[in-house]
Parts: structure tokens; sequence; C-alpha cells
């Protein structure tokens, strides 16, 4: 299965079959969606849907990521190192989630 972005032939790994992207592309993917979270959030009355689609996405984007990371690390160390900030991206994300909800 190749990537579904126009004009990419890169692979799609097992974990990320159900995206129909490429390691790169969903990576890139990772980092859109959320800084939108995070213009989103910023709003005070944000309502509570928003907060759970948050929580979701991150924590479940986290476990692939952390999948795709133990079965098939990145053989580039750029590649690397895109996979920790989307990592700590998440991972901030969550933060500010759970800093929101007390």
């Amino acid at each position: 299965m190749s990537c579904k972005v126009r004009g990419c032939e890169g692979p799609v790994l097992e974990e990320l079959e159900e995206s129909a992207l490429c390691l790169d592309h969903f990576l890139d993917d990772i980092t859109e969606r959320t800084r939108g979270y995070d213009r989103q959030l910023e709003d005070l009355a944000t309502d509570d849907s928003l907060r759970q689609a948050a929580m979701r996405f991150s924590v479940l984007t986290a476990a692939k990521l952390a999948t795709v990371g133990i079965h098939h690390p990145p053989e580039e160390q750029l590649a690397r190192g895109q996979l920790l900030n989307a990592m700590l991206l998440l991972a901030d994300l969550r933060d500010r989630l759970d800093r929101a909800a007390r």
C-alpha cells in the first residue's frame, strides 16, 4: 500500500494502514493536528467534547507512534528525531489537557 498523499510513493506501515499515510506524512499530520488543538484549547470557553477529542487523539496517536518506534524504528537520525518530536508534541498536548482539567 502506498501513501494516500498525491505524488507520494512512500510505503504505509502496517500500524498506519488506518490512516493510509507513510510515516513522513503521518508525522506531518500529527504536527498539524496538535497545533490545531493547541489553538482551539487556548479559548477558555472550550467545550468538554473538544477536550475529550484532543485527549483521545493524543493517547491513541502516541500509542501508534510507540508501536512504530518499537517495530519499525527509522534508520535515519533525522527520521528518529521527527518521531521523537511528534511524541513530545503529543505529551505536551496531554499535559495541557491534564492541567486544564484541574
